[in-house]
């Protein structure tokens, strides 16, 4: 995963799961760290997107920014939500990276459709990641384990990031095709309905037991402008669609979308 690429959905599992995960876990400032050992980014944002994953109902949050890199191998970063990285291996084209991080779950509270199903946590997710950069071009695949919580499911992300220089070079703009596919575990836990759950649906939702399979596939535009030598302005939008048990969950089909949309604005500040 390039230090750059703030933009990529390589770690995005969906807006109810983290609303913080709209960020891989590197430098989104500079394109070249040069030889400093240490860097430090902080900066705020925020973030539309759904109030859960396959809500069609939007909401508004802050999104604090915070990063600490040492010689670009250990990563202490709050983008994708909290989390610890390390560079286990890199050349000048081919990177591998393995990490921890925080996953926000999903509380019945936030939307009347998921009234009696009770809340979700996720807590701990072991991420490894693999990347290779072809010119302006870097393909990814990331692995995502749950280590604890309601989940306990497994995500892998395909990404192909297209990189341009804009506005006479001075900004950045990414295109990033991507697809996720999550296991039965996944599925079950995010988008199922078990018997009991239908049984208290404050809405009479039905019991739903979904296999694993293809989750979504979208795609993300982002833009980096520099304001000043040391302050960034970021713009994302993603667009995500739902696919096959995903999609057909009543959490989805009956009182949720299967388009899902999210869009973060924030500022970044590096020394």
């Amino acid at each position: 995963m390039k230090k750059t690429n703030l933009f990529s959905p390589l770690i995005i599992a969906g807006m109810a799961t983290a609303a913080a995960a709209a960020f891989v876990p590197h430098s989104a400032i500079a394109e070249d760290q040069g030889t400093e050992e240490w860097s430090f980014e902080t900066g705020l944002a925020a973030m539309y997107a759904p109030d859960y994953e396959g809500s069609d109902d939007y909401e508004i949050a802050p999104v604090p920014l915070l990063e600490i890199s040492w010689n670009d191998r250990i990563t202490l970063t709050t983008y994708g939500g909290p989390g610890l990285y390390a560079k286990a291996y890199g050349t000048e084209d081919f990177r591998v990276d393995l990490g921890i991080r925080y996953e926000g779950g999903r509380e019945a509270s936030d939307n009347d459709a998921l009234g009696g199903l009770g809340n979700m946590d996720v807590g701990a997710v072991a991420v490894g990641a693999v990347s290779y950069e072809m010119g302006p071009m870097e393909i990814g695949l990331e692995l995502a384990h749950d280590l604890g919580g309601d989940r306990k499911g497994t995500a892998a992300t395909l990404e192909a990031e297209y990189a341009m220089p804009v506005f006479n070079g001075q900004a950045r703009l990414t295109i990033a095709p991507h697809l996720t596919w999550v296991n039965e575990d996944y599925m079950d836990n995010s988008f199922g309905i078990t018997a009991s759950q239908a049984a208290s649906s404050t809405l009479g939702l039905a019991q739903y037991d979904p296999a694993a399979g293809l989750r979504d596939v979208g795609l993300t535009l982002g833009v980096g402008y520099p304001v000043t030598d040391n302050v960034l302005a970021l713009a994302r939008v993603d667009y995500s669609r739902l696919m096959s048990e995903a999609a057909d969950s009543p959490l989805v089909k009956d009182q949720g979308s299967a388009n899902q949309m999210s869009a973060i604005f924030g500022l970044v500040y590096k020394w």
